[in-house]
């Protein structure tokens, strides 16, 4: 496969995930604000603006974090790079670049969905709430992936897309929990007056409050909530779920076996998968989540560098 085609692909998947994970924190934020059941709720909408890396850009261009200044930055502001309407036009001039390579389906579908959020006011969208809005996008993400995996062979560039959408879910949810988790917990005793409405949204917004419920038949418990989102290898937006992905596609674009590594990007992704594999979430605690975390990200970082350097021939920038 060309290098620019695999270049495509991954950037493709990485940015039509980064628009769907933003929607869902968005719409997920915006609902737990409005259904607040005390006045010491503690979930925000600055967090948002650190989660998705863009603090400095934010405060820049708006005098105050508030809901309508979040909402048009992080959805609509075309100079944010993570705009959810620039990662959907960057996806679909990702596929356009590439349209011979990918399915016919795959490509009118990223089309329509580009021209479907092209159609959207923003004036409008912000007056009415993100709901609408995000709903579109995540449900657009959600068909993406499902006509992706019914009309693309799973061949290499099936194991690029897969890597590129796993690599970028890993990176949010370790963001999301990190930043959540200690905006949640700042102050003095304040886990023993916390709402479950707060806890609530984090899972939410990976859609894993139905699976915690299952798992643990119990009321949230914040450590829990960093176990099932860090930990579970079952859980599809979990960061060992996600890291484990990568090393699977990575082996299979390489060819290399269990034991084995091509290149640096798969020697990290199976240390990660093996380090997430027998670490425990008291000893992560113990550790500091801040620090475990922060090593992990700048980890992630690493791996699509090399993955880049490995297949596509040029420097990631940060």
């Amino acid at each position: 496969m060309l290098s620019r085609i695999a270049d495509s692909l991954f950037w493709l998947a990485r940015y039509i995930e980064r628009a769907e994970g933003t929607a869902r924190v968005l719409d997920v934020n915006y609902h737990m604000l409005l259904e607040q059941s005390q006045p010491s709720y503690r979930l925000r909408w600055e967090p948002l603006i650190v989660m998705a890396g863009e603090a400095d850009r934010f405060r820049k261009l708006y005098p105050e974090v508030n809901a309508e200044n979040v909402f048009e930055f992080l959805a609509f502001r075309p100079d944010n790079p993570s705009s959810i309407v620039q990662c959907i036009a960057k996806a679909r001039e990702n596929a356009r670049t590439i349209r011979d390579c990918i399915s016919r389906e795959m490509w009118e579908d990223i089309n329509g969905l580009y021209h479907m959020v092209s159609q959207f006011s923003p004036q409008d969208e912000i007056a009415a709430g993100p709901h609408r809005f995000c709903d579109r996008i995540k449900f657009g993400a959600h068909r993406f992936h499902g006509v992706t995996d019914a009309t693309l062979p799973h061949d290499e560039g099936w194991e690029f897309l897969r890597i590129g959408w796993s690599l970028e879910r890993a990176e949010m949810t370790a963001r999301l929990v990190d930043v959540q988790y200690h905006n949640l917990l700042d102050g003095p005793s304040a886990a023993d007056v916390l709402d479950n409405h707060q806890w609530m949204a984090v899972l939410r917004s990976v859609g894993a409050y139905e699976a915690y419920q299952r798992e643990y038949h119990a009321p949230i418990e914040p450590e829990k909530v960093a176990a099932m989102l860090m930990l579970k290898p079952q859980h599809p937006h979990s960061i060992r779920f996600n890291i484990e992905t990568v090393r699977a596609g990575l082996r299979a674009v390489s060819g290399s076996g269990p034991g084995t590594y091509a290149n640096e990007a798969e020697r990290l992704a199976g240390r990660v998968v093996e380090r997430l594999s027998y670490d425990t979430v008291d000893e992560i605690f113990r550790q500091g989540l801040h620090g475990y975390l922060d090593d992990l990200l700048r980890i992630c970082g690493s791996i699509g560098e090399d993955i880049a350097r490995s297949y596509f021939y040029y420097a990631v920038v940060a």
